[in-house]
């Protein structure tokens, strides 16, 4: 459990660099 509430942030903040990239390409087009 200790490790999924540790993985959980951070890969939430690789997602949302990835997410927050993705709607700035799909904006741009």
């Amino acid at each position: 459990m200790p490790r999924s509430i540790k993985k959980g942030p951070f890969i939430d903040l690789h997602l949302l660099k990835k997410v927050d990239k993705a709607i700035a390409t799909k904006s741009k087009r």
